[in-house]
């Protein structure tokens, strides 16, 4: 792996340890290792190129970064944070470029369009497809809660994920709809 990824490792690892607070018990650094771990998954079954591989796994680590400001926009921030970090460990402006457009693409109301784009969407919602999505799921609407953004009762939170499942949803890369689609199926099933 190269210096700058485990360099941006680090990065996130310290600052999630200093700046951001224990209420986040969903968007946190385990989170980011999953979804880094799904990133990783993604590339390694698909046919990008090196350039691309490190920008997938610098937008992978620095994501959520944003969420040390806002909970609301936290994709901008992040994207700025990366910006900065990227900037310091003197990464060409095409890649700064890349990494902050792969951010903003997490965003659930973009719509990835490059097979970059379509990776790191995927890789984020990754848990929609795995064995411990109930878990993850939990812990987001603890979150919520936490953050007062909104307090779900059992059959809200219910409601809420079946329309994520059904109609905000959708993997985008072959690899996730052939290996995680079959379990999101399974999950959606179980919620239902």
């Amino acid at each position: 792996m190269n210096n700058l990824i485990e360099k941006a490792e680090k990065f996130v690892e310290d600052l999630f340890k200093e700046k951001l607070p224990n209420t986040f018990i969903y968007h946190n650094y385990q989170h980011t290792q999953r979804v880094v771990k799904s990133t990783k998954e993604l590339i390694d079954n698909s046919e990008i190129n090196v350039k691309d591989k490190e920008a997938l796994l610098l937008a992978a680590w620095l994501h959520d970064t944003g969420y040390i400001h806002a909970y609301k926009g936290h994709e901008e921030k992040s994207a700025e944070i990366a910006e900065g970090f990227l900037k310091e460990n003197n990464a060409t402006q095409d890649l700064i470029e890349k990494v902050k457009k792969l951010i903003l693409v997490t965003n659930f109301s973009n719509t990835p369009t490059t097979p970059c784009e379509k990776i790191i969407r995927d890789a984020d919602s990754s848990h929609f497809g795995k064995k411990y999505f109930e878990e993850t799921s939990e812990f987001l609407r603890q979150e919520l809660e936490l953050h007062n953004i909104k307090n779900f009762t059992n059959s809200e939170w219910l409601q809420e994920n079946i329309v994520v499942f059904t109609e905000k949803h959708k993997f985008y890369t072959n690899h996730a709809i052939e290996k995680w689609g079959p379990k999101k199926e399974e999950n959606l099933l179980e919620l239902i």
